[in-house]
């Protein structure tokens, strides 16, 4: 790996900030979820091309909400009722929802990693 590329944990920090994974600095978002094409202070441009993101929000995406559902089933959880059922229905997909851009970052950040992982020449 490249000497200058920040740490995995830096990197994940940082795009959960919504910020810059080269410098920590740019944002990644002008509204909810719309991605610039660069950052505005280093001039990285954060995806090479459209649908770069979907393999890394789809990992992340079954990693927070898919493996506690099935540790939940799998280990028997008590289930007091229905209304506990709609309950944790209802806040998955509020958090599901509400994480989305810092989801978004973080997979922005872990593409930019493998960039420079496979990258020959200078960083972008």
């Amino acid at each position: 790996m490249r000497d200058d590329v920040p740490s995995l944990m830096t990197l994940i920090a940082r795009g959960w900030r919504k910020r810059c994974p080269r410098c920590g600095e740019g944002r990644l978002f002008r509204r909810f979820n719309i991605l610039y094409d660069r950052c505005s202070v280093c001039g990285l441009q954060y995806l090479e091309e459209q649908g770069a993101l979907f393999g890394y929000l789809f990992l992340i995406d079954r990693a927070l909400f898919l493996f506690p559902l099935i540790a939940m089933i799998y280990f028997r959880f008590y289930v007091p009722g229905v209304a506990w059922l709609y309950a944790s229905f209802a806040v998955l997909i509020f958090a599901l929802f509400y994480t989305l851009p810092q989801r978004s970052g973080v997979g922005v950040a872990l593409h930019y990693l493998r960039r420079q992982y496979t990258q020959s020449g200078p960083p972008s």
